[in-house]
């Protein structure tokens, strides 16, 4: 049988080829066409959130774009100007509009937290749709006009009769025309306060408590017709004071954060503006520009923070008609609002995991410890007071000593008593 086995390892042998002594044999083996293994990759959920801070990473905003070219206009029907747009944010101010419109122009509307998206209308059925937002009177002057029978010549007038009409005068969109952002109104007022009984007046954007994070550009607008004799203002950044236990809070309708702190000068950086607050308690002023923008660009600065992830921010606006002597923080047009820092993503250390694991922490785990000695106390305490009071309402004569047994043991048996008296006689009759 082997010799059988070897004579037909023989016949294979013989019957392959002879190979040149540079070939390998896995060069002479002939080579066969690659197996393309298809591999299935699930598409990956992206939080949209999440994609936008990213976007937004770093001290200066991503989304600026090269500043567009000056153009020149004509305003008041005879005087020339030179216009300079500005980009803030990724949203260009004063560009050069286009020669001709048709009423779906993209524009600019605020989110919660006071961030831009632009939006493009369209026609549909015959109308337009996520058009600009209507402003209805609000930016307009009334303007009463009197007219007597022989100014309006009108047939049913008495000879001694008035007419008197209101008139809704335009305001002059030379300036406000190149605004892209929506326009703040009463009409985007929102309600605050624990039951939502407050309104933001005069603020449309950033929401009340809304997370502004470092790197991304907000905007604070406002209604210009409330601060109605002011032609300029400017804005101030106040740190308000927190407890160890309310930081980390957003909800400032659920806890009292005090009244505006001065900030370390070491910790706060004056770079923006080359100075500081100009008021008492402000880390942070503007310089004076004209209230009929109805806007100011906030960008959150890293050193502001110093080592802490967040800080309430009171944002209050000052009318060029208030003294700073007179002007008060907390009693101004004002909103309250969280700068924060990026949260870091990390592996949890055992330290961490065993932070978590814990029922409380920090002085949580000692309220616990302190409170449950004493509800016990407060229980015992309370029953006695309980059984005293009713001590003599307490019936207890329903209750018998056991009968003796016949063999003296009471009634309490045990496992002795009973085997033994299973074991004795019964009674002779």
């Amino acid at each position: 049988m082997k010799v059988l086995v070897y004579l037909m390892l023989a016949c294979q042998l013989a019957a392959l080829p002879v190979l040149p002594s540079q070939t390998s044999l896995v060069d002479a083996v002939p080579s066969q066409t690659p197996v393309v293994l298809e591999k299935r990759i699930k598409k990956a959920i992206v939080n949209k959130e999440y994609a936008e801070r990213m976007q937004g990473k770093g001290l200066s905003s991503t989304k600026t774009t090269e500043k567009p070219d000056p153009w020149l206009r004509t305003i008041y029907g005879s005087i020339p100007e030179i216009v300079t747009p500005t980009v803030i944010g990724g949203i260009t101010f004063s560009a050069k509009p286009p020669a001709t419109t048709d009423g779906l122009e993209p524009w600019v509307s605020l989110k919660k937290d006071g961030s831009p998206k632009t939006i493009y209308p369209k026609m549909k059925n015959g109308k337009t749709q996520n058009g600009r937002p209507n402003l209805k009177t609000y930016f307009q002057t009334a303007t009463t006009v009197t007219y007597n029978k022989e100014q309006l010549k009108a047939h049913n007038m008495a000879e001694d009769e008035v007419f008197t009409e209101v008139i809704w005068q335009p305001e002059d969109e030379t300036y406000v025309a190149l605004n892209p952002l929506m326009r703040c109104t009463p009409d985007f007022y929102y309600k605050k306060g624990v039951a939502r009984e407050l309104s933001s007046e005069p603020f449309c954007s950033p929401h009340e408590n809304q997370k502004l994070f470092v790197g991304k550009t907000y905007f604070l607008t406002w209604f210009t017709r409330y601060f109605e004799d002011a032609t300029n203002v400017r804005i101030h950044y106040a740190f308000l004071k927190e407890s160890a236990k309310e930081q980390g809070l957003v909800k400032r309708d659920l806890v009292d954060l005090g009244p505006p702190v001065k900030p370390k000068t070491k910790n706060i950086d004056h770079s923006q503006e080359h100075k500081g607050g100009a008021l008492p308690g402000t880390f942070f002023t503007s310089d004076w520009f004209v209230n009929r923008d109805g806007f100011f660009p906030i960008e959150v600065l890293d050193t502001w923070l110093g080592k802490r992830q967040s800080k309430a921010v009171l944002i209050a606006v000052q009318p060029d008609t208030v003294d700073d002597e007179e002007f008060s923080l907390i009693e101004s047009a004002h909103v309250v609002v969280h700068f924060q820092k990026r949260a870091v993503v990390a592996k949890n250390s055992k330290l961490d995991k065993e932070l978590q694991d814990r029922t409380g922490s920090n002085d949580n785990v000692y309220y616990v410890i302190m409170s449950v000695p004493t509800v016990v106390i407060i229980a015992v305490f309370g029953m006695y007071v309980f059984l005293y009071i009713n001590r003599k309402h307490r019936d207890l004569s329903h209750l018998r000593r056991p009968k003796r047994s016949r063999y003296g043991n009471q009634g309490k048996y045990n496992e002795l008593y009973a085997e033994t008296d299973i074991r004795k006689p019964s009674k002779q009759v």
